[in-house]
């Protein structure tokens, strides 16, 4: 199918369509944040530090190469897989995208496994088994939330109450995403009370 697309005028060539299969890759200008580093120019956020117009499927790529399997993409986020047995499962361990390159992981323990504890013991439990690792490895906590896992057929029924403790690590360059989630899949993130 013929577009009327110019093609780069040389000369006092004419423009003239040109088949879409034909044209040439274009060069897309980033701008530059205040600080000097590139915008991305299709989401207009930093990427401080790193390629300048870094994509998510860049990251994307990188991690594949490595032999990590993705779970789910959007946008601006990477959800890393994990395999049990045959299935593939969401870690809970992620590389964004948001103001520069971020892996974060979510670690937790269950109230099912200790019914009588107070959410306050639940989440100093995480923060002293995982947390203190990833303190070391240069993560920050980033949030702590409970979660209730509803019943898929019943929403008003409450299977099971989490306590969610997630961390948070910026990062350079994409060498260094794959080592942190590599480093993130082989960390035991469910933690018994």
């Amino acid at each position: 199918m013929l577009g009327h697309i110019p093609k780069r005028i040389e000369g006092n060539e004419a423009l003239r369509p040109v088949h879409r299969a034909m044209q040439t890759p274009r060069l897309i200008c980033a701008p530059l944040a205040e600080d000097g580093t590139f915008l991305d120019p299709k989401r207009r956020f930093s990427v401080g530090g790193l390629e300048g117009t870094l994509t998510i499927q860049d990251i994307q790529q990188a991690l594949s190469d490595a032999g990590v399997e993705i779970y789910r993409t959007d946008d601006r986020e990477l959800q890393i897989a994990e395999r049990v047995r045959l299935h593939i499962m969401d870690s809970g361990v992620r590389v964004a995208l948001n103001g520069g390159l971020i892996v974060e992981f979510t670690a937790r323990t269950q109230r099912s496994d200790a019914p009588s504890a107070l959410a306050e013991d639940l989440f100093r439990r995480v923060r002293e088994e995982v947390g203190e690792q990833a303190g070391s490895r240069g993560y920050q906590e980033a949030h702590a939330e409970i979660v209730e896992v509803k019943d898929p057929v019943d929403d008003v029924r409450v299977l099971d109450v989490w306590h969610e403790v997630t961390y948070r690590k910026p990062l350079g360059a994409v060498a260094d995403a794959v080592a942190e989630v590599r480093w993130a899949l082989e960390l035991e993130k469910y933690v018994r009370p």
